[in-house]
């Protein structure tokens, strides 16, 4: 029994020191993307990421940010897990153009290192309602002042400036990067172009308040030269998080409505059941984004007047309040029509026109089709009216030939034998444009009502 405890204790041991020499011997970084709308799939990736950094004995972890900003409660997620990690975390606005908006600002200020790339921005934190629309004043005072909180002790915290902060949530107060760093004290740490300058500059570098960059007290570990290992999300994250894409769910409505308006006009259950699915698709996606119901009602009411002009004849006036409507909600569908909103996000104006064009297309084709539809129910409906007509045969029917009836000269076809020229006959059913006869017994009223 000695033995066998005597053995457990040496391999426990040496799984131990295995453990720590793996960690020790490979250090590094891995970087996490904030990209797009904050909502709950990004703020799950963030927090196994940092979970992950920890479990692995990585040095730090970067995150590189280009977010208009998101969810409130996906933003809590992201900082309760920025601010309970085992590693430091370095939040940095990347690449050039990107931008940290809304609860972006939160996150890049909750960072132990807060850095910025050359041409972006930070700012604009206000608080709004889910849909873009903004709280009711009691509740928007609550909200507001528990965020500017928030905000304010995030960057005391880090020494960076606390009155900018308040005025990113109470103003909507935005900052360049040269902007950021010119404030006294600053709003971020300091700018780089790339990985290698931004590590460079925090081994070397301190705070606006002269103090070096530290983590729960101690100084950051150098991280010049070490290897960074990209951690991305998982094939259902990567799906999910796609869906918040405001151009994708565009097109997943645009695709969702005519599929259920070609289920409507055609029947064949399945333009139905995949234009269902792409709503519910866009709605999942629309979730985290500002959906502003106004701009959907403008895409419904431009859909429901092309359908008009296809059973009214307007001369096109229907078709161009339908093209007033398509394209005003769409560019209006994740935004206020003020364009005041923290969080902008909106459709691309060419997807916008190409959706457009789709739609004249979709819609020209089925009026040509109704059109040719109508014509030849007209053209149709006097042979239609002969069933039951009495005629005269002018050729021989074998069983083919033309008989007389209606006052026009038919194709038609015998049903019971040869019929001779002069025949009486009766009209008994039609096919296409050809008549199917039978003669008539003479002296029956069939043959009075013949026009020969």
């Amino acid at each position: 029994m000695l033995r066998v405890r005597r053995a457990i204790i040496l391999a426990a041991l040496w799984l131990g020191l295995a453990s720590i020499a793996a960690h020790a011997a490979s250090p590094g970084i891995v970087r996490l993307q904030l990209t797009g709308v904050i909502d709950q799939v990004n703020a799950a990736y963030i927090e196994e990421g940092l979970h992950t950094a920890a479990d692995g004995g990585y040095a730090a972890v970067l995150i590189e940010i280009d977010s208009p900003g998101g969810e409130l409660t996906s933003m809590d997620r992201i900082l309760r897990a920025i601010l309970g990690s085992k590693v430091p975390v370095i939040t940095w606005v990347a690449p050039e153009g990107a931008r940290a908006g809304s609860a972006a600002t939160f996150v890049t200020l909750a960072g132990d290192v807060a850095a910025m790339a050359p041409l972006t921005n930070i700012g604009a934190a206000s608080v709004i309602g889910g849909n873009g629309e903004d709280l009711p004043t009691t509740l928007a005072r609550k909200v507001t002042n528990d965020a500017v909180a928030r905000i304010t002790e995030l960057a005391r915290a880090h020494a960076r400036n606390e009155a900018w902060a308040e005025r990113a949530v109470r103003e909507a107060a935005s900052a360049s990067v040269t902007e950021a760093l010119e404030l006294k004290p600053p709003i971020v740490d300091l700018q780089a172009a790339d990985t290698t300058a931004l590590l460079a500059a925090i081994d070397t570098g301190v705070r606006a308040d002269g103090h070096a960059y530290t983590f729960k007290g101690d100084p950051l570990p150098k991280l010049s030269g070490l290897p960074i290992t990209d951690a991305t999300m998982n094939v259902g994250q990567q799906f999910l998080h796609l869906l918040s894409d405001p151009n994708i769910a565009f097109i997943l409505f645009t695709i969702g409505f005519y599929g259920i308006l070609s289920e409507l006009f055609h029947p064949n259950l399945i333009s139905g059941s995949l234009g269902a699915i792409a709503i519910v698709l866009a709605f999942i996606g629309s979730n985290s984004l500002p959906l502003n119901v106004g701009g959907l009602l403008l895409i419904l009411l431009g859909i429901g007047l092309f359908v008009l002009e296809l059973h009214f004849t307007s001369y096109g006036f229907l078709a161009v309040g339908g093209v007033v409507c398509f394209v005003l909600g769409a560019f209006a569908l994740y935004t206020r029509v003020d364009g005041t909103d923290a969080v902008q996000v909106s459709v691309n104006p060419i997807l916008v026109l190409g959706a457009l064009a789709v739609s004249l297309v979709y819609f020209f084709i089925l009026v040509r089709g109704l059109l040719q539809m109508r014509r030849q129910s007209k053209s149709t409906l006097p042979i239609l009216a002969l069933v039951g007509a009495g005629g005269t045969a002018q050729t021989l029917l074998a069983p083919r030939g033309i008989a007389y009836a209606g006052g026009e000269a038919w194709s038609a076809r015998s049903s019971s034998g040869e019929i001779n020229p002069g025949t009486p006959i009766r009209v008994v059913g039609v096919d296409g444009l050809e008549l199917i006869v039978e003669p008539t017994k003479p002296g029956s009223t069939e043959a009075e009502r013949s026009d020969g």
